[in-house]
């Protein structure tokens, strides 16, 4: 066994942040902190797998709208993606205008704000 091995054995897994006995936050393999550089990683680590599971339902569209419906996935997870129904059917009709207004007319949009607004237009636009 390799210290990586004993690493995760000892100090064990958890997907969602948690207090350790000493009563710090920790996520992971115990971590308690990401420097930026690690954080960057993480990040494009999971907006490859998003843009792999989408790709099937966007490989059609310019790289914008692709950007667009990541995006959103990573803000809303897939399966909350795939709730705006009436986004997708405009999508796949190529009314992009209409995919826009359908973004902009959710509970989501009234949440996030300026980033539907901008993601909207992104999408208006390809």
């Amino acid at each position: 066994m390799d210290l990586l091995d004993d690493l995760k054995r000892h100090e064990g897994f958890s997907s969602h942040p948690y207090r350790c006995p000493a009563g710090v936050l920790t996520i992971g393999y115990g971590f308690t902190y990401l420097t930026r550089e690690e954080a960057h990683m993480v990040l494009k680590t999971r907006v490859k797998h998003l843009r792999n599971q989408l790709l099937p339902y966007m490989a059609t569209l310019s790289p914008a709208r692709q950007d667009v419906l990541v995006n959103m996935a990573f803000n809303l997870g897939v399966e909350g993606l795939f709730k705006f129904r009436r986004m997708w059917a405009a999508i796949r009709a190529q009314n992009f205008d209409l995919a826009a207004t359908e973004m902009l007319d959710s509970k989501w949009a009234r949440q996030v704000g300026g980033r539907a607004k901008e993601l909207s237009e992104k999408m208006r636009k390809g």
